[in-house]
């Protein structure tokens, strides 16, 4: 049991520092840890150090219980405040080397997820995005060759057009970069079709959080919760603002709904509707 969980740790542990753009060689120089060492603890090598891995837990500043799920589902977005809070006397913890950074890197983990690649852009469009949205700079022609080795793994298709632009295949997305992606964007294209079939008094007035939304689906999937547990679970404060933003949504959607109605209204339960579970089973949860 210990051995798999350490396997676990170590998966987590890669795919947060390639979530933050880091290499082995930057993760060595950042934490302190040896290089070798770093490795060995991602692989949950026989020999590695779990003194050492426990300073790498400590310095990436993740909770244990969350490095130790197989359903690790962090973003950059949300490791890179974890690692400033983490590090405050380092205001410059997070920056990345534009000679260490590797372009295919920084598509995959930055420009994929953030949904840069839904329509097609061209590869000077595309690097100017990254400078803007990241401030990371990288030449245009070293942009192009890795989105074409992009396109060669499937990831991306290209059009036949001149200049020529790339966009998001419609393969399933990596879960390693992103496990809830195929899961907020159903979520969001349900949302608008919703919409459109309400009268305005009845839509949904306020910015929906998507992410939440899918990570609150999923923990229902395991049972009946209170919006308590709920909250505490996806890392909200359980107040009234942000119910209208997730539970009142997904009840609109009819994907969950209230179970009999509590004392207090953080004991309140909720299940799946049956719409909600045939959902999750679509989508493969």
């Amino acid at each position: 049991m210990a051995k798999d969980i350490n396997i676990i740790i170590g998966k987590n542990l890669k795919i947060a520092r390639e979530k933050l753009l880091f290499s082995r060689k930057e993760m060595a120089n950042r934490s302190g840890i040896n290089r070798g060492s770093i490795e060995r603890i991602e692989k949950a090598h026989k020999y590695f150090n779990i003194d050492e891995q426990a300073k790498y837990i400590k310095f990436i500043g993740i909770e244990k219980d969350v490095l130790c799920s197989p359903s690790f589902n962090l973003t950059w977005s949300e490791l890179t405040v974890i690692l400033r809070k983490n590090h405050p006397e380092n205001p410059s913890i997070c920056d990345i080397s534009d000679k260490e950074t590797k372009p295919q890197k920084v598509i995959m983990q930055r420009a994929l997820p953030e949904k840069l690649l839904e329509e097609p852009l061209t590869a000077a469009e595309l690097t100017t995005l990254i400078s803007k949205k990241f401030k990371i700079i990288i030449e245009a022609n070293k942009v192009q060759n890795s989105l074409n080795s992009l396109v060669n793994i499937g990831l991306l298709v290209k059009t036949q057009t001149s200049p020529i632009k790339y966009k998001r295949s419609d393969k399933k997305f990596p879960q390693e970069i992103d496990p809830l992606f195929e899961l907020v964007a159903k979520l969001e294209k349900m949302f608008e079709l919703t919409q459109a079939n309400l009268v305005n008094e009845d839509k949904v007035k306020v910015n929906p959080s998507f992410r939440k939304m899918a990570l609150i689906l999923e923990y229902l999937n395991e049972g009946e919760k209170t919006r308590g547990d709920l909250f505490r679970k996806v890392g909200m404060v359980n107040d009234t603002n942000n119910v209208v933003r997730t539970l009142n949504v997904l009840e609109k959607m009819e994907l969950v709904r209230k179970t009999k109605k509590a004392a207090k209204s953080s004991l309140q339960s909720y299940i799946l509707t049956d719409i909600g579970v045939e959902f999750l089973k679509e989508m493969g949860t």
